[in-house]
């Protein structure tokens, strides 16, 4: 073998030594210091269960609500070279199963991109829920002929009511990323199944209020704001989009709290968003690559958020927000 061939092979294998070992250094959520909320006891109350990317079961024992609803996981190579993806109906009937979603009365996407919107549809479908959200969902929804009488096109601050929940939606902004790069339009028109991830354009993205007798919460579903538009909402808890948020500067991380959180007063914070998305359904560790956490952005947001507590959900785990709700009102 020649020497120069050699060589070459042993830098190539360095390479990825060093790289692997680089990978492995990175921390996993478990690591960076942002302690995990507590399981709810049993049958207490309003809780609500984090099933990874912005998809949140909220459950009262009599209806559930959920948002998003996306446990499809296209892979890397369906993104980048914009392969023709659609909704996984095994992994969104196992989903169902597996997470007793048998009550569910109403899902809505915080936007229409693929990782929101996707499975929405057919998760609709197979439980009879209503889809609420905006245009661009409304057709990415009739992309997998869903029936017009479960399609409502929201009106941004109208009250939207399911057995006890009440659910209004306000005006907000995606992550000023630059993933999002030619998916920040909205979505014209239904399209045909499968298609590249880019035919999930943005459309309006939502914060999203949710009230109950038992609880409230603000669901922000990615890192981004309008300035004063959730001035005058006080919640319980809020769901805090932290996708892209590590890259973001001091200033804008501020203000983004200052607009989701501390205008709002919670007593509890939960992160979301922060998990690899092509990572399998069920796994909530980031991308070792591209981090949403290291020890110091955590330390950095843990105190950013104060008085109010951030914490991390367990996978497919109950957490009450009445407890939460109780302990705000007596802590005042």
């Amino acid at each position: 073998m020649p020497t120069l061939f050699k060589r070459i092979l042993l830098t190539i294998l360095l390479v990825l030594v060093a790289a692997s070992l680089w990978v492995a250094s990175r921390p996993d959520m478990s690591e960076v210091g942002i302690p995990y909320a507590e399981a709810a006891p049993a049958n207490s109350g309003l809780r609500v269960r984090w099933l990874g990317v912005a998809t949140l079961l909220f459950d009262d024992g009599e209806t559930q609500i959920m948002t998003d609803g996306f446990v499809s996981r296209p892979s890397a190579l369906d993104l980048l070279l914009k392969r023709p993806i659609a909704p996984d109906i095994e992994a969104i009937t196992g989903a169902i199963d597996g997470q007793k979603i048998n009550r569910l009365a109403a899902i809505m996407p915080v936007h229409s991109h693929y990782d929101h919107a996707m499975d929405t549809a057919d998760f609709a479908r197979m439980t009879g829920a209503d889809i609420l959200g905006s245009l661009s969902t409304a057709n990415v929804a009739r992309s997998s002929s869903m029936p017009e009488a479960q399609i409502k096109i929201v009106t941004i601050g109208e009250p939207y009511s399911y057995g006890r929940f009440t659910i209004t939606f306000y005006p907000s902004k995606h992550a000023p990323l630059s993933t999002n790069l030619g998916i920040s339009g909205s979505v014209k028109e239904p399209f045909t199944l499968p298609a590249p991830y880019t035919a999930w354009q943005e459309g309006q993205s939502y914060s999203i209020h949710i009230e109950h007798p038992e609880g409230s919460a603000l669901v922000q579903g990615s890192a981004g704001y309008i300035p004063g538009t959730l001035s005058g909402i006080s919640v319980d808890a809020v769901f805090l989009g932290t996708g892209g948020l590590i890259d973001m500067t001091p200033d804008y991380v501020s203000a983004y709290i200052d607009e989701t959180v501390h205008a709002l007063a919670p007593s509890q914070v939960y992160i979301i968003h922060q998990d690899d998305l092509l990572g399998e359904f069920g796994s909530v560790e980031q991308n070792k690559i591209n981090l949403s956490f290291d020890q110091t952005f955590a330390i950095n947001l843990l105190q950013s958020v104060l008085p109010a507590r951030l914490m991390q959900m367990p996978f497919g785990v109950d957490v009450s927000l009445t407890d939460v709700s109780i302990e705000k009102k007596y802590s005042h």
